[in-house]
């Protein structure tokens, strides 16, 4: 179990009632993991709490009155204490509590929370366990269960919890208690209550979690698709080519993001990439297309998770142009001018992105990335530039040397000077560059 720091125990012996650590520091100590925040509670109400802190010389300001936490900086560490308390909901299952009531009762806190497993209290100063839910012998079991009889009660309350019952089945590796399993799907609508924000917050703990092709299945069984991304929904049941897939989309979409880097902007790369095939296959009869229709599902997507924009561009970008050389015929110059647009960033999203949607396929075969990455590396070693800005020429002396006023030409020369070194490296010289140009002009043709 944890040992506390003296600071914070001497302070606990000051308190007039037992400080507990409450939730996921127990939890942790019992499963064997390392757990780095420590969440304190007690029934001491927010206002006692903050005179006994500064009667101690610690400083404890307000981090939200209405659930009557605050912060206890103790030495060089920061505590979230929350005040005992039982809580009340509307209807459906918006996440914030109707009413809240500070209660001097442990039992009736534990009776809040949401799993048994995180409703286990230990006193900070003696190092006893109060366990009122049954948490530690769930835990024995690797069960995961509400705190609640009726399990109902507690997902009702508040939706997330949905998605926080499958983010601790795959991090824990616990089974699901059959009866828990049935509230969460009956009630999964109530996901539809919650901020887009907090559904995504959910979903990129899970997609970094080594158990992420768990999660993605438990998502599914629990029909939670609809309330969160509703287009892989669709994607379910639709059959591909099976000289080249295994699985229908949704599985393949599954197995790629599995397959992917745990970075979360990777990971929805492999989910996504091929999202857009079920809307292509009705619009036009195939999926030849459906990268372009997936690239604007996938912007729409992430738009509505509330993702910034930088990972909105790189995850679009990465599934508009995952069709690219799907044969592997591409000649090598073509190859290098393409990385060369996509940037070094996109250029290794999309190599990872081709081996994934590979090894997604279910079937074991030649990775074409194999021969983009030693493409990759040979740019790379012979000191290709990748911007404009690397050109051996300024903007300027493209002015001077072909006689141009300001324009959107330039640019333009600075690209396909750019494409040529990306193609022949050694030409990036200020005077080659300079003698190539003259032949870029109207009515002279491009060499390369």
């Amino acid at each position: 179990m944890p040992e506390y720091p003296q600071e914070l125990q001497m302070f606990a012996a000051r308190l007039p009632a037992p400080l507990y650590a409450v939730g996921g520091c127990v939890r942790d100590a019992l499963l064997g993991k390392p757990s780095h925040d420590i969440d304190l509670c007690s029934a001491l109400r927010p206002e006692q709490m903050r005179r006994l802190a500064n009667e101690a010389g610690y400083s404890a300001p307000t981090v939200n009155e209405r659930l009557g936490t605050v912060l206890l900086c103790i030495g060089d560490r920061k505590y979230e204490h929350t005040t005992f308390r039982v809580e009340s909901y509307p209807q459906g299952g918006a996440h914030a509590p109707e009413s809240i009531a500070f209660t001097d009762s442990l039992e009736a806190d534990a009776m809040r929370r949401d799993f048994s497993m995180n409703a286990l209290y230990q006193n900070v100063l003696t190092g006893e366990i109060l366990d009122p839910t049954g948490g530690i012998r769930d835990i024995e079991r690797g069960v995961l269960r509400t705190t609640t009889a009726d399990p109902a009660i507690i997902l009702r309350d508040d939706g997330l919890r949905i998605l926080r019952l499958v983010r601790f089945a795959v991090t824990t590796g616990f089974a699901v208690d059959p009866a828990t399993w049935a509230a969460a799907r009956e009630n999964a609508a109530l996901l539809g209550d919650i901020a887009w924000e907090r559904r995504r917050q959910e979903l990129d703990r899970m997609l970094v979690s080594d158990g992420v092709l768990r999660a993605l299945h438990l998502i599914d069984a629990l029909g939670v698709w609809p309330h969160l991304i509703p287009e892989l929904a669709e994607c379910a049941g639709v059959a591909q080519r099976p000289e080249y897939h295994r699985y229908d989309v949704l599985e393949h979409l599954f197995q790629s993001a599995a397959a992917m880097p745990p970075e979360v902007p990777l990971r929805l790369m492999g989910l996504l990439h091929d999202v857009g095939k079920p809307r292509c296959l009705a619009g036009t009869g195939d999926f030849h297309r459906h990268s372009v229709y997936g690239a604007e599902m996938t912007a729409v997507i992430l738009r509505r998770l509330t993702y910034p924009n930088a990972v909105i561009s790189r995850v679009t970008k990465a599934v508009r142009e995952h069709m690219f050389d799907l044969d592997g015929r591409a000649k090598e110059t073509t190859i290098r001018k393409k990385f060369v647009l996509l940037g070094k960033d996109g250029t290794e999203d999309l190599i990872a992105l081709r081996e994934g949607d590979v090894r997604g396929s279910g079937y074991e075969t030649a990775y074409v990335a194999s021969r983009w990455r030693a493409v990759y590396e040979a740019m790379r070693s012979d000191g290709c530039p990748w911007t404009a800005e690397e050109l051996a020429v300024s903007g300027r002396e493209i002015l001077e040397t072909t006689g141009l006023p300001p324009s959107p030409a330039v640019a333009e020369l600075k690209k396909r000077l750019l494409l040529h070194c990306a193609c022949r490296p050694a030409d990036n010289r200020s005077d080659r560059l300079k003698r190539i140009l003259k032949d870029f002009l109207p009515g002279k043709s491009d060499k390369v």
